[in-house]
Order: C-alpha cells, then sequence, then structure tokens
C-alpha cells in the first residue's frame, strides 16, 4: 500500500502542512500584538477560513471528478501561495480575512485530493490505516511548523504593539515558501487511480448523506481541537509561560507516534470504538485545561488531546466511505471533510465570543462541551445502527 507515489502525496501534505503549523503560534500573536485587535478577531480568522473551506467543497469535488484528483492538490497549494504572498501586505486586522479566506480554500483543495488519493490508493480492508499514514504527514507539518514559527517571530513581549512587535514578515516568507513546495511535490500526486470514474450522470451537490454523521461527530472534536490550538498561545503567556511550542511539539509526537504504531488499531478494535475512546479523550483534554489552569493541566491536557485527535479522523473517515462507489467517493470525502471547517467555524465564533465575555479559560470550557456533544452523537447512532441490523433479522 505504501508506494512511492503514495509516499510523495504524504510529502506534499507534510510541505503544506509546515505551512499551516508555522502560523499556529504567530496568528493569534500578530491579530492581538501586531494589530492590536482582539480575541473575537482571532475567532474571526477562523471562521472566514473555514466558512470559504465549506463553501468551497461543491467545487473543489467538481475540479476532482473533472480534472483529476492531483488538479486538487496543486491549485490547493498554489492559491496558500497567493494567500501567504497577501498576508506580507496586512496593514489592518480586517484584511486578514479574505486572506484567511483563500488560505482554507486552498486547505480544502489540497486535503479532498489528498485524502481521496490514498484511500483509493488502498485496499478497503485498510481505510483507516492509509487515513493514518496520511495523517502523519498533516502532524508531522504541525509539530514542525509551531517551532518554525516562533523561533522565526522571535519573542513578543504580552504589552508590545504594533507590526514591529516580532518578525511577523519573515513568517510569512516562509509559509508562502512551503505551500509552494507543497504545489511542486502534488504534480507527481496520481491524476486517476485506475480507470476514470463515469461522471456523466453525478451531480455535485454540497453535502453527501454518508457524511453527516460522522461528519457532525467530527465537529465536535474539531471545536475542542480549536479550544486548545487557538487559545492555549495566549493562555499560557497569560500564566506567565515563554511560549507554547513545547505543547503543540509534545501534542504532535504524540499524534506521529500512535498513528504509524497504531494505524490498524481502529479496524482491529472496531471504528466506533475507538471513536468512542477519542472522544472521551478530547472531552477531559480541554476539560482538565479549564479546571487546572496551571501548566500542568496544559500539559495532562496536551497528552489527552494527543490520544483524542490521533484516533477520531482515521476512523471517522473509513465509516463515512465504507459504502460509497469510485464515482461518489471524492464528493463523501469532501462533505466529510468538510466537518473539519464547520467544527474550526462553530469553534471559532462561540469560543471566540465566551473568552471574550468571560476570559480564556472558559474557551477550554465550551471545547469540552462540543466534545461531549460528538460523544451523544455517536451513541445515539450506534444504538440506532443496532435496533436496525435486530429489526432486519427478525
Amino acid at each position: 500500500m505504501v508506494t512511492p507515489r503514495f509516499l510523495l502525496v504524504m510529502g506534499a501534505t507534510l510541505a503544506y502542512y509546515v505551512c499551516v503549523g508555522v502560523l499556529i503560534p504567530v496568528l493569534p500573536v500578530f491579530v492581538e500584538n501586531g494589530m492590536g485587535s482582539g480575541e473575537a478577531m482571532v475567532g474571526a480568522t477562523a471562521v472566514a477560513f473555514s466558512v470559504a473551506a465549506v463553501a468551497a467543497r461543491p467545487g473543489i469535488t467538481w475540479i476532482g471528478n473533472r480534472f483529476g484528483r492531483r488538479s486538487m492538490m496543486v491549485w490547493g497549494s498554489a492559491l496558500s501561495v497567493v494567500a501567504g504572498l497577501g498576508h506580507l501586505f496586512v496593514t489592518e486586522a480586517w484584511q486578514l480575512l479574505p486572506l484567511r479566506a483563500v488560505m482554507g480554500i486552498g486547505e480544502a483543495g489540497l486535503f479532498v485530493g489528498a485524502s481521496t488519493v490514498v484511500v483509493e490508493l488502498s485496499p478497503d480492508s485498510r481505510r483507516a490505516e492509509a487515513a493514518s499514514y496520511l495523517s502523519l504527514s498533516v502532524f508531522g507539518g504541525l509539530a514542525v511548523g509551531p517551532i518554525i514559527g516562533e523561533l522565526v517571530m522571535g519573542d513578543v513581549a504580552s504589552t508590545a504593539r504594533g507590526l514591529d512587535a516580532g518578525r511577523f514578515d519573515a513568517v510569512f516568507w516562509l509559509m508562502t515558501i512551503f505551500a509552494a513546495v507543497a504545489a511542486v511535490v502534488s504534480l507527481s500526486a496520481p491524476r486517476w487511480v485506475g480507470e476514470r470514474p463515469n461522471i456523466e450522470k453525478h451531480k455535485v451537490s454540497w453535502m453527501q448523506r454518508e457524511a453527516v454523521i460522522p461528519g457532525l461527530i467530527l465537529a465536535g472534536g474539531i471545536v475542542s481541537w480549536t479550544a486548545f490550538s487557538s487559545f492555549v498561545p495566549g493562555f499560557a503567556k497569560q500564566l506567565g509561560l515563554g511560549g507554547s511550542a513545547a505543547f503543540f511539539t509534545l501534542y504532535s509526537i504524540l499524534c506521529l507516534v500512535i498513528r504509524l504504531v497504531g494505524a490498524r488499531w481502529p479496524e482491529r478494535l472496531g471504528l466506533k470504538r475507538t471513536v468512542m475512546f477519542a472522544l472521551v479523550c478530547l472531552t477531559l483534554g480541554t476539560g482538565v485545561v479549564a479546571l487546572m489552569a496551571n501548566e500542568t493541566g496544559i500539559w495532562v491536557g496536551t497528552v489527552l488531546m494527543g490520544f483524542g485527535m490521533s484516533f477520531l479522523y482515521p476512523s471517522l473517515l473509513a465509516m463515512s466511505v465504507q459504502r460509497v462507489d469510485d464515482v461518489r467517493r471524492v464528493a463523501v470525502v469532501a462533505s466529510f471533510t468538510a466537518f473539519f471547517e464547520i467544527g474550526s467555524a462553530v469553534g471559532g465564533l462561540s469560543l471566540g465570543v465566551l473568552g471574550e465575555v468571560f476570559g480564556k479559560r472558559s474557551t477550554f470550557v465550551g471545547g469540552a462541551a462540543f466534545a461531549a456533544a460528538g460523544l451523544l452523537i455517536l451513541i445515539w447512532y450506534r444504538n440506532r445502527s443496532v435496533n436496525r441490523a435486530a429489526a432486519v433479522a427478525v
């Protein structure tokens, strides 16, 4: 399954998510210190990114079915190059919103394309394993990116204001370069895996029914991750810590190790059982940060978030494409992965407002609540499936 072409798709994804990871510790600081704006704007940038990525899904599906899987990856990366260059000219906080929207469309194209290719390159019984391997690139990028981003930006005092508070332009150049590398490596991805699907009678729609329940569960987990990734950097500074890169490094290393060593666990243990474990970890992870509100709490929460996010996406992706044919696969993957952005948008908006009103600590309470809601949806879905199976047997 892990062929040279598979590895090149992983390489393009790795380069792209280094680009994404570079901004994780930098963007909140750029908004609050460089632009002099508040936490609501931090949330708004996440919303702009996510809404654009969701709205672009039907177009991405059309491109993937009409011009091939590779086209989604190449053009998605190219759009991110444009967005990265645009960050160099930002002088007002609102100017970030259209750039984040373009970046969201680019990320959607790259991720849907890469996810579709690895699913199609894999046997039916090993799709969660393939998704786990692809996610090594995602979390590899998210492991390296924050370290690079924070080092290049430099130490920014919590009271510093202005565009010269940190080396922001250097960070934006760096993210542009990594997006360009992703575009070039994406050229090696297959246009089609096997024969080109006959799409003449296939209508592109925004949402596929197979993706709805797994997607809603994913969205609950992503809100929890949004609480952690968006607000831990500021919370760490508020606690008097030097930065947040160490937490994200530990988180990403855990994800890399767990997804490599445990790539086959979801299919061996059962997809739904694995998702339940992941959601419990996410609920506890953000809950611990909120309850302890100290450095130890962030470290414990980081470990729990690592276990939760390691198993959530691969298992849910495999659930969503279990009974999907070649023609509809890219549409289902596009619909399912849209819930990454739906969760980010809901999380960015609701948690941003929550943080403005009640403080950063409340954002982690909100993240725990959304992960718990995802757990309740999974329990309902599992019970419904059991009841239907029993009715068919009778």
